[in-house]
């Protein structure tokens, strides 16, 4: 079991530490916005915020983000939503 802090969110995942966080976050966790593209590091489809840096999920194992903050782009989008002036 692999403690993630996705969004803000503590997540408990049942992976190994090899495991790239692309797959975790997509099939483990169900946040979808983040894509498998090219894999090879190139395509950003797979970008995510790792302590506030912009990070390729397809080439990040879970070994490296254990006590990390993780954002996607559901959060990015959610956090924009809710500070964006909509003209109201």
């Amino acid at each position: 079991m692999i403690e993630l802090n996705v969004n803000g969110q503590q997540h408990t995942v049942e992976a190994e530490p090899d495991e790239l966080l692309v797959w975790v976050l997509r099939e483990k966790i169900g946040l979808t916005s983040t894509k498998f593209g090219c894999g090879i590091e190139m395509c950003g489809a797979c970008n995510v915020l790792i302590d506030g840096v912009v990070t390729r999920s397809c080439s990040t194992k879970l070994s490296e983000v254990s006590n990390k903050l993780i954002v996607t782009r559901e959060k990015v989008s959610e956090d924009h939503l809710l500070n964006s002036n909509n003209g109201c």
